[in-house]
């Protein structure tokens, strides 16, 4: 009988884990119109597996998920996504806290004038 090594084991395991968190993931979008108080234990089901293997939970997740009251964030409904100064501004409705979330755009300008070498000719 042979054993599967340790590594393999626990490599194993993430990755039904990931599969598992991405399935519900899927049904808590499926079900938010009809049953969003089923969604809501799906969210909490992502984040139990997320705790017990010790694993982060994949970052496309976690942006849909109320970092405060870890409710399912559905753009529109729910929540409202708003740009602002290079993040992405996500207000939960249900809590009524704001997530901010960089993204890669463009960097607000610096004003003339701020650098070091006006400040020396003044």
């Amino acid at each position: 009988m042979s054993r599967i090594p340790r590594k393999k084991q626990k490599n194993m395991l993430r990755s039904v884990a990931t599969q598992r968190m991405w399935r519900l993931f899927e049904l808590a979008e499926k079900e938010f119109k009809e049953h969003p108080e089923r969604s809501e234990r799906y969210v909490q089901l992502i984040r139990s597996i997320s705790m017990r293997n010790r694993m982060r939970v994949p970052r496309e997740i976690k942006r849909r998920i109320c970092k405060h009251c870890y409710a399912f964030l559905v753009p529109g409904v729910n929540a409202r996504y708003r740009l602002k100064g290079g993040y992405t501004v996500v207000s939960c409705e249900r809590c009524g806290m704001e997530m901010r979330y960089p993204y890669k755009g463009l960097k607000p300008s610096r004003k003339k004038g701020n650098s070091s070498k006006d400040r020396e000719k003044v």
